[in-house]
């Protein structure tokens, strides 16, 4: 494990060697930023006292507030980040910014957090270098995480509302027939169709349901499918991209390279180097 310790904020780099378990610390927020390869989970217990199991991977990450008992592990080896903020710091950057010092966190254990997820690959970057990133680095940056948690995370922010989205039959038939034609152009009014409603109305429920809207559901279901034919095919890139839905192959790996952190030949080779291990 390597560790970067910064006002605010320390960054716990989890190496792909080994698998690693840890106890959370009380006294700080961990959002938690799984590797690509990474199979991270969390245990932890409800407000009524039910332990609970949550399996976090990549693209999503998860924000874990102070109060939160919980235990995580890899069982396979594969980078993964923890990045610590303290809650005294929190509260002071969001009363600085925001004026409401005493806002409590909600936990996500599968958020999908753009911003987060480019601040973790620039992190990891630095680590696999061999530079850790200093205090004179990490201090800002923390401050800017602080008021992102809190702006997002919250529970009076708007993607924590309490969810009322699509009955499960409707979700899970929107799925098959994404899941079905993926390689195909899918365009918002035929999942509509698939459900029954208006594109507006099944838009906003499908966000409810899953957390993404419609387009961004159909992105990473593109790049799931391209990870699998990868890992498992020799197929050129160019036909790995048809088969996953892509228009060419540079709007291909471009979205891979974004919601993975590699390029499609990177991650290709990586995963015949772990084969070969």
């Amino acid at each position: 494990m390597s560790a970067a310790v910064g006002v605010g904020m320390t960054v716990l780099g989890f190496s792909g060697l080994l698998p690693f378990a840890y106890e959370r610390r009380h006294a700080a927020i961990d959002v938690l930023i799984p590797g690509d390869r990474s199979a991270v989970s969390a245990v932890y217990r409800t407000e009524d006292g039910h332990e609970r199991r949550a399996f976090i991977g990549a693209p999503m990450v998860a924000v874990i507030p102070p109060e939160q008992s919980c235990s995580i592990q890899c069982e396979r080896p594969a980078d993964t980040l923890v990045l610590q903020v303290s809650q005294d710091f929190f509260a002071e950057q969001a009363r600085a910014a925001l004026g409401e010092p005493a806002l409590r966190l909600v936990a996500r254990y599968a958020a999908f957090d753009p911003f987060i997820r480019e601040v973790g690959n620039a992190l990891q970057v630095e680590l696999d270098h061999g530079r850790p990133p200093n205090a004179a680095y990490l201090e800002p940056l923390a401050g800017v995480i602080a008021v992102h948690l809190a702006r997002h995370y919250s529970a009076a922010a708007p993607n924590c509302a309490a969810p009322s989205g699509l009955p499960s039959h409707k979700l899970k038939r929107v799925q098959a027939f994404i899941a079905e034609h993926i390689a195909e152009t899918i365009h918002v009014d035929r999942l509509a169709a698939e459900a029954h409603m208006s594109p507006f109305h099944f838009a906003r429920m499908f966000k409810h349901s899953t957390g993404q809207p419609p387009h961004l559901c159909i992105v990473m279901q593109r790049v799931r499918q391209a990870k699998a034919l990868l890992r498992e095919s020799d197929l050129p890139l160019i036909e790995v991209a048809a088969q996953s839905g892509f228009r060419t192959q540079g709007h291909f790996t471009g979205v891979f390279r974004r919601y993975t952190g590699y390029t499609p030949r990177a991650f290709r080779l990586d995963c015949r180097a772990a084969q070969d291990e």
